[in-house]
């Protein structure tokens, strides 16, 4: 047998790569500028899951469900943000039905369990439903893998209540998909608490967000945050139209709402100055509410100073969880208890308001009869027999419209309790009026609620919203108003009623103040119309260039000078990317990705249909340039893949304990316990979920035992690339004319080959 030599590669000169980044940084071929444009644009498109979305679904619902889809299966987790009745839940549905092979959790508000039950039902798919408030007294669905469902999830936006408490921990390991049209209601950080539940801290550092948390608690967004937040108001299946119209506080209710300050600011409610705003806030909002409810207030507060009186005589101060009670309905406003201090030894109330609160009940209770204007505005609106629905902020003003408006036969539900007029009946027989089109000329027309009803309920019969009282936050509006404003609806248009505020209570309340000023914070994140220009923009780029996507440099004649420049990050053998930017590049080396500088160079190259060869020299200076960005995000996915850039106190004290644990199993050459304590460490160095957070909060407090039992249940980080690629999507070149040859291609040419060529001289 002839033994055949191996090959050998002799090199007769080696020349030194001045940049080995550059040899990855391969621009393709010249191409047209509509062509690179096009295929930029498409290459920022959201990721969408391939599989066809079951048949049910409308074309729109399709979108949202792959988009949806891919996310889950990328970072487990993914926050659905599609307006107010466009089926939210039929799209939840349809992923769980694809990703999990049993029944599915769902997490819902005890008020939407029924319409959870009938719609799983209807549409086949078995689900595990389980309510809120459940989760709030600490009990979890048991029996259930794979995707949770969380209906709602504004409701856990702040991490500090019970029911966050209780879910974080549970969710570790599993994926979530949330479900709300009003993720952000007070502040921007509330997104960040949602998609904690699920989603890594660091889910998004391969696209420059290091911290999800540290990017949105500063009211920051980023073009990232696209991939798991998904708001779908393009396309959308016809709903009724918005009509909105305002009524005005008439002479005889400013009158009245100054005679409710003046009594108000006759008391002097605390020594606190923090405490008498609480308060002197509650009985302002009773007040502009209806005279039932500011009587009611009263009463209230009365009843709290007398309690606070016999608290300070047996020598103890009031509890101040009565005080809290008691203002519950500021809720909404932040109020941080723990921050306020407690005044030791006597009472945090006045209790020498008690005798001129007295006073002024009489004097109230001696005005009960006198008519009310705001409740006239009310019977005058409802008289022409419009299907309505109208909120109100409390159950003495649904009693007092109830009972003065008694000839209208009015429906009311307020929690629990429901009923027309003085006769109570179940709950759900009240609403069911209002969702059926076909009731009996007999049923109910109108329906007064607090807003018990804002969240999920579906009452295609009503054709008018009322905001009798104004609530504290836009996601209120937008909740209440979603009851009508939904698929399914019977009619073309709904109108939304805003009941204004005398101007002496504006003053003191400023509720439309606030409601402006908390409508501009979903915007920071990314939501909303006003929102778009942060990342939704990308979801419509590949619409607005339908043309062939090509893959080269293209050079476009302008009076500016620079490049608009795409890269992708690849995990070694793997098609999917991991992170793709499309920014612009001064010839200075300075660069951006600001939407608006994006979208008008693609617009811009979108025009130029010819093939221009790019002088060779400017690509050059210019590829050289691009490798500072493309450095900083394989940093950011490579570099920082076991740092966070702030670890919590807990996790710096596990890393130091499973360091000591590491170096003690590599003495004993334990390489079982070794590899167990390394994925410990690679998941305590790293961003984690909020269940993880919790768990690092155990492991820093647990004693050795418990140390070591807790470390073998940690959820592993998952794999990490050990090496990454780098490809150019596309360059286009803009600058004053550097060419020798210009291509035309025309439309009439076969398979679009060039067909005629024209010199150019610089």
């Amino acid at each position: 047998m002839q033994l055949i030599p191996a090959a050998t590669i002799i090199a007769e000169a080696l020349v030194a790569v001045p940049d080995a980044l550059l040899t990855a940084l391969r621009p393709g071929d010249a191409a047209s500028g509509a062509s690179v444009a096009t295929r930029l644009a498409r290459s920022l498109s959201l990721a969408e899951h391939p599989v066809h979305p079951p048949s049910w679904l409308f074309p729109s619902q399709g979108v949202s469900f792959r988009r949806v889809l891919a996310a889950v299966n990328r970072y487990r987790g993914a926050l659905l943000a599609d307006p107010v009745g466009s089926g939210k839940t039929f799209v939840a549905l349809a992923v769980a039905a694809q990703v999990n092979s049993g029944s599915t959790a769902c997490l819902v508000p005890a008020a939407l369990l029924p319409q959870w039950q009938v719609t799983a039902a209807r549409l086949g798919i078995a689900v595990t439903l389980w309510s809120h408030e459940r989760i709030s007294r600490g009990q979890l669905p048991e029996g259930t893998r794979g995707l949770v469902i969380i209906d709602e999830s504004h409701r856990f936006r702040n991490s500090g209540t019970q029911r966050y408490r209780y879910l974080a921990p549970w969710l570790v390991g599993r994926s979530a998909l949330l479900l709300t049209a009003t993720p952000v209601v007070n502040r921007v950080a509330d997104l960040a608490h949602q998609l904690l539940l699920a989603v890594r801290d660091d889910a998004l550092a391969a696209d420059g967000v290091t911290s999800l948390h540290t990017l949105l608690r500063k009211s920051c967004s980023s073009p990232a945050l696209g991939q798991l937040v998904f708001e779908n108001r393009a396309g959308l299946e016809p709903r009724p139209q918005r009509v909105h119209r305002q009524s005005k506080a008439d002479e005889s209710e400013r009158s009245a709402a100054a005679r409710a300050v003046a009594a108000v600011d006759r008391l002097r409610l605390s020594k606190s100055d923090t405490i008498g705003g609480l308060i002197r806030g509650v009985l302002l909002r009773a007040a502009a509410s209806s005279p039932a409810a500011f009587r009611q207030g009263l009463r209230r507060y009365h009843k709290l100073l007398l309690h606070a009186r016999d608290a300070v005589s047996t020598g103890r101060p009031i509890d101040r969880n009565e005080l809290r009670r008691f203002t519950r309905g500021l809720d909404d406003q932040l109020v941080w208890w723990e921050l306020l201090p407690i005044t030791k030894g006597h009472s945090e109330l006045e209790l020498e308001d008690t005798d001129p609160l007295e006073a002024t009940i009489h004097e109230l209770e001696a005005t009960a009869l006198e008519p009310d204007s705001k409740l006239g505005r009310l019977r005058f609106l409802l008289t022409d027999g419009t299907p309505s629905l109208v909120f109100t902020a409390s159950r003495p003003t649904v009693r007092h419209i109830r009972h003065c408006l008694a000839d209208l036969q009015i429906a009311w539900c307020t929690g629990n309790d429901a009923g027309i007029g003085r006769t109570p009946l179940p709950r759900h027989t009240v609403l069911a009026w209002f969702r059926a089109p076909g009731v009996c000329d007999h049923a109910p027309r109108h329906l007064v609620v607090t807003d018990v009803a804002a969240e999920g309920l579906d009452l295609q019969r009503v054709a008018r919203v009322v905001h009798y009282d104004l609530p504290w936050t836009p996601m209120r509006m937008e909740q209440r108003e979603g009851r009508a404003v939904r698929y399914g609806s019977q009619h073309p248009r709904v109108e939304v009623v805003r009941f204004g505020l005398p101007p002496v209570l504006e003053r003191r309340l400023r509720l439309c103040a606030t409601l402006t000023r908390k409508q501009r914070l979903p915007a920071a994140a990314g939501l909303g119309d006003s929102g778009r220009h942060l990342w939704q923009w990308r979801a419509e780029l590949a619409s607005r260039f339908p043309g062939r996507a090509i893959h080269g440099v293209a050079a476009v004649p302008s009076a500016l000078a620079g490049v608009l420049a795409g890269f992708a990050l690849y995990a070694a053998g793997d098609s999917r990317a991991l992170s793709v930017t499309v920014l612009w590049m001064d010839n200075n080396g300075s660069w951006t990705e600001a939407p608006e500088i994006v979208e008008a160079r693609l617009e811009s190259a979108a025009t130029q249909q010819g093939i221009v060869q790019a002088d060779p020299a400017e690509l050059a200076n210019y590829l050289t340039l691009l490798a500072g960005p493309v450095r900083e995000r394989l940093a950011l996915t490579r570099g920082r893949r076991w740092i966070v850039p702030d670890p919590t106190a807990s996790s710096r004290r596990v890393l130091v304990r499973l360091q000591s644990y590491v170096r003690e199993a590599a003495r004993r050459h334990d390489t079982r316990r070794m590899t167990e304590l390394e994925r410990a460490m690679a998941l305590a160095a790293g961003g984690l979920t909020a269940g993880e957070a919790a768990l690092m909060d155990r492991l820093a407090k647990a004693t050795d035992p418990d140390f070591n039992t807790l470390v073998r249940t940690l959820p592993a980080r998952g794999s990490l690339p050990e090496q990454l690629e780098v490809k150019l999507t596309g360059l286009v070149l803009f600058g004053p004319a550097k060419i020798s040859q210009v291509t035309i291609t025309s439309p009439e040419c076969a398979d679009s080959k060039p067909c005629c060529s024209i010199s150019t001289e610089p």
